[in-house]
């Protein structure tokens, strides 16, 4: 097992077979910061389609918190 600190989540994943385990409230936390990144995402989307008439989209949805994964 292998603890990875990102975000301040801390995730145990098994080096073999990359399984994932949170302690309690890190899936609440993880699930936080996805909703805040994502609701930042909408608004950038809405101004920039006030203003160019199309989305543009500068960032990845998810801001990358999901990299633990990768």
């Amino acid at each position: 097992m292998q603890e990875i600190n990102r975000n301040d989540v801390h995730v145990d994943v098994c080096t073999s077979c990359r399984g994932v385990w949170l302690d309690r409230g890190e899936l609440e936390k993880l699930l936080g910061r996805v909703r805040d990144v994502e609701e930042d995402w909408h608004r950038e989307s809405e101004r920039d389609h006030r203003h160019y008439g199309k989305p543009y989209h500068k960032k990845k949805k998810f801001g990358g918190i999901l990299d633990i994964f990768d």
